[in-house]
């Protein structure tokens, strides 16, 4: 027969319970991670195939690009941007803009120049 320990509260049921949600949130900022670190080697690999005069600027203008797309899709399918436990597309946004303005400021310092 199951006991039952009168002090505990919550139970064995909640804390697996909350366990779950950490995993699936895991889960879920794990995938978006890889899916934008996926697009911008996509971009990385682009602008690889210009000739070395565009190369920086292509960067830039492929990371840019990204993050519009991240926008769009966060607008047209995800949750609202705030207060979410994991990773959302809005996040990806925001990545892939300020990996476009990091590149477009390395380039402003030369930090490209060979």
């Amino acid at each position: 027969m199951a006991t039952f320990h009168l002090k505990d509260r919550y139970g064995a049921l909640f804390h697996l319970r909350r366990k779950r949600i950490r995993l699936l949130a895991l889960g879920t900022s794990t995938a978006v991670l890889v899916d934008w670190l996926l697009s911008a080697g996509l971009c990385v690999g682009l602008a690889a195939l210009m000739p070395a005069p565009v190369t920086i600027v292509a960067l830039a203008t492929l990371l840019s690009l990204v993050g519009y797309i991240w926008l769009a899709l966060a607008i047209t399918q995800a949750g609202p941007p705030a207060s979410s436990p994991h990773l959302t597309a809005w996040d990806a946004a925001l990545l892939s803009f300020v990996a476009s303005f990091s590149v477009q400021t390395g380039a402003q310092l030369g930090a490209f120049s060979t």
